[in-house]
Parts: C-alpha cells; structure tokens; sequence
C-alpha cells in the first residue's frame, strides 16, 4: 500500500503543469480573468514548494 507522500511525487509534476500554464498565459495574453491566472500561478508555485518539500525530506534525506 503507497504510502501518502507517495503521492507528493504526483503532484510536483501537477504543480508544476498548473504553473507552466499560468505562466504561459500570462505571457501570451489569453482571454481569462488576470486574477485567476494570478491565482493559478500562486497556487502552483506554492503546491510545487510544499509538495518537493515533502518528498525531500521523505525520499532524498532519509
């Protein structure tokens, strides 16, 4: 059974989709809200940041 920070691995590739997409966004002027992809890049970065974390402290420093 995986453990939860199993998961954590997971989700740096989604956080990092999630900011790569803001980013993009942001640079090319697309048609949504600034505060939403504002908010998605806040969300990325900082679910990028808690999540290689976790699996930094769980799988690379024993």
């Amino acid at each position: 059974m995986p453990k939860p920070a199993d998961f954590d691995i997971l989700g740096i590739g989604v956080f990092t989709f999630i900011t790569a997409v803001s980013i993009w966004a942001l640079k090319t002027h697309r048609p949504l809200p600034r505060w939403i992809l504002f908010l998605l890049l806040m969300i990325g970065v900082l679910g990028f940041f808690i999540d290689g974390t976790i699996v930094y402290l769980t799988y690379l420093v024993p």
